[in-house]
């Protein structure tokens, strides 16, 4: 009897222990960690190097984790939260128009304002008619568009903006084919440019309308490197057909984005060497840091590097 009570005490000591040991929090520590450049480079608080040279980070101390901000555009500490901003709305594109002789067969047209996706709604939709701000083909020679300016289109940074191309073709004669290459909508910001919308990222996401697509292959076509409607012939019905961006959130901007140079699982680093690709001036920022599923703790260490040609 005395044996099963001791034994009852024993497992309520163990339980009460292991309750106290899981309620209590992983402690870790604040990293030990420092980075240093070569002090002859040093010149007024700035390390000068020329272009092409390696810029070697000496480490001392230990960090389970390090993330490294170049300070390059979009690789910036001080960027790295999200965040809505308008810039200077830009498109480009090259175009080319092959076969027939048909002229004023492509538009280029954009709205912030598109009631639905349905064909009704983006027929209806009040576009502005955006051709005239850059250059289009008339032959078979591809005809860079330039960089229009679109920011007027839009209202604030929380708006959106849509582009579309709309075609014509005429039966009775030979219809024109287009094709559209380079296609970009980027939001040029001071710090760094934004791409909202190009053929490469885009390829899924474009949508096509049209009242008769005759021949079969008279609809637009979208793929990673271009966008394509080819012409029917002469006896060929008229066709109207557009092809449409997805929204572009023409203000979303994503936080500049940190390389990882060592994670926990790696054995701690003496140095990281790292060529800076072009002249200017360069906030280098290691973030090294400790974590835990409960808490993390880092710290931040930052140099100016000047890069001269």
């Amino acid at each position: 009897m005395l044996k099963h009570i001791h034994m009852k005490k024993s497992f309520i000591i163990l339980l009460s222990f292991f309750a106290v040991a899981c309620s209590k929090k992983m402690e870790i520590d604040t990293p030990d960690f420092n980075v240093a450049l070569d002090p002859a480079k040093l010149v007024s608080d700035t390390f000068t190097y020329r272009l092409g040279d390696t810029t070697r980070f000496k480490f001392s101390g230990s960090a389970g984790n390090i993330a490294f901000y170049s300070g390059e555009p979009g690789k910036r500490y001080d960027g790295r939260a999200s965040a809505n901003k308008l810039g200077k709305i830009t498109l480009g594109f090259s175009s080319k128009s092959e076969f027939g002789t048909q002229t004023n067969t492509l538009q280029v047209l954009a709205t912030n304002k598109l009631a639905g996706l349905d064909s009704a709604a983006v027929v209806n939709a009040a576009w502005t008619n955006i051709t005239s701000r850059g250059a289009v083909a008339t032959n078979a020679t591809v005809v860079p568009f330039g960089t229009a300016d679109l920011t007027d289109l839009v209202a604030n940074e929380n708006d959106s903006l849509f582009i579309a191309f709309k075609y014509s073709g005429v039966t009775g004669t030979t219809q024109r084919t287009w094709t559209i290459t380079e296609f970009i909508v980027n939001n040029v910001l001071p710090e760094k440019t934004v791409s909202l919308s190009s053929l490469s990222a885009d390829v899924a996401y474009w949508t096509r309308y049209g009242n008769v697509w005759s021949p079969a292959n008279g609809r637009w076509t979208a793929s990673a490197t271009d966008l394509k409607i080819t012409g029917g012939g002469g006896s060929a019905a008229s066709n109207t057909s557009w092809i449409i961006t997805k929204p572009l959130y023409i203000g979303r901007v994503p936080g500049d984005v940190s390389t990882g140079i060592k994670s926990i699982n790696e054995p701690d680093k003496e140095e990281y060497a790292f060529v800076y690709p072009s002249p200017g001036v360069y906030k280098a920022t290691f973030v090294a840091f400790n974590h835990t599923l409960d808490e993390q703790k880092s710290v931040v260490r930052e140099l100016i590097i000047k890069v001269t040609p």
